[in-house]
């Protein structure tokens, strides 16, 4: 049967049903259309953002104690080829580091820095290449003596960091990366990271510049999970607003161009004054302090045979030697304590007499080298052979 006869079929019964009874609606005799599913509920991101965060502050305090652990070997060790071992691990427990903190910004969460500071562009380009794998093919070139504020300082780092890290991935083992920075017109500062690699699609190049504009381009064409460091660049220059451009070398390679705002820099911060030296401590026994019952009082010394050459003056010297200064005794009780050095010449000062040497007493003790000496001599005389006329 044709559709044309239902369809006719059915308007006459519809006319007929209407001439008998004009409250009965019309017949719907289409076949009922399939409901539409409801749209889905938007649940959020769900616990795994705060599942990868601890995730990254696990990671993190790993990586701390490994660094801490590794400072004290490496202070201990003397031997040069271990040394360069550890130097090496540590250098890759850096990275490990910088890739959790990677993972804490693309969650959207700021990175806790312990001793945020402000930062000269020559140490934020020093710290930059020190975080990267290939960090002795980087090329210091010019950079102006400015520095970024505190609160941008370890962002900035980031962000030129993974710069540096895709220009020595992306390019020859042999080929060195240039990092530089310059003054702009308004005030900023313009970051250059140049490399000699086989430099970018046409294509992907405008695509990755929308990338790190904050403004992705859709469809996107290009694999996330192969521009990570990209994208970590991407939040962080959209956080600070930092002008971040990929473009291709005319001679062969991509010159990445960090613009870094005015309000991000300052001058370089001068030294502060130098720590005051610490003030001498209080002079003891203080002035009128009394002696304490149960203190006991210094042995006055007496001349013996191992009393020094040389005479110190004291500030409690005896009465009928001359005073050790020139300016006049100063009044007052005689106190006791240790010796006190006296700035005099040595060429000035007049050699006491020395006392008559006891025979019984046996020698002084400035003759004891010459006994000894002598003693010596002997001993190695009578050790060595003679023939037979008595010459050795």
């Amino acid at each position: 049967m044709r559709s044309t006869d239902i369809s006719r079929r059915s308007t006459w019964r519809q006319r007929a049903a209407r001439w008998l009874d004009p409250m009965v609606a019309r017949w719907d005799v289409s076949p009922p259309e399939t409901p539409e599913p409801p749209p889905p509920e938007d649940r959020g991101p769900g616990p795994w953002p705060a599942i990868c965060e601890q995730f990254a502050l696990r990671i993190l305090a790993s990586a701390y104690q490994m660094g801490a652990h590794l400072e004290a070997v490496e202070a201990d060790e003397q031997d040069p080829e271990r040394l360069e071992r550890l130097y090496r691990i540590d250098h890759a427990n850096t990275r490990i580091r910088r890739h959790a903190e990677n993972l804490q910004v693309l969650l959207g969460r700021r990175v806790e820095d312990a001793d945020p500071q402000t930062v000269p562009l020559v140490d934020v380009v020093r710290a930059a290449a020190s975080a990267v794998e290939h960090y002795p093919r980087i090329r210091v070139g010019h950079v102006v003596e400015l520095a970024v504020v505190e609160f941008a300082a370890d962002d900035v780092i980031r962000v030129l960091t993974e710069l540096l890290d895709n220009a020595t991935r992306f390019s020859p083992p042999t080929a060195p990366v240039t990092v530089s920075a310059f003054v702009t017109e308004d005030g900023g500062v313009l970051l250059r990271v140049e490399d000699a690699g086989v430099g970018l699609h046409p294509d992907h190049l405008t695509q990755l510049n929308a990338l790190l504009s904050g403004r992705p381009a859709v469809p996107v064409a290009l694999d996330p999970a192969a521009h990570l460091g990209l994208a970590v660049v991407a939040h962080l220059a959209v956080a600070h607003r930092l002008r971040v451009a990929l473009t291709t070398r005319p001679a062969g390679g991509t010159t990445a161009t960090v613009a870094v705002p005015g309000a991000l820099l300052c001058e370089i911060p001068a030294p502060g004054p130098a720590a005051a030296a610490p003030a001498p401590p209080p002079a003891w026994p203080p002035a009128g302090h009394r002696a304490d019952p149960w203190s006991t009082p210094m042995a006055t010394p007496h001349p013996g045979a191992d009393t020094p050459t040389v005479r110190l003056a004291t500030l409690d010297a005896p009465a009928g030697e001359p005073p050790p200064t020139a300016g006049p005794p100063t009044a007052g009780p005689p106190t006791t304590g240790l010796p006190r050095r006296v700035p005099e010449s040595v060429r000035d000062r007049v050699p006491a007499p020395r006392p008559a040497a006891d025979t019984d007493a046996g020698s002084p003790p400035e003759a004891w080298p010459d006994e000894t000496a002598a003693f010596a001599a002997g001993v190695s005389d009578a050790r060595t052979p003679t023939d037979g006329e008595g010459r050795q």
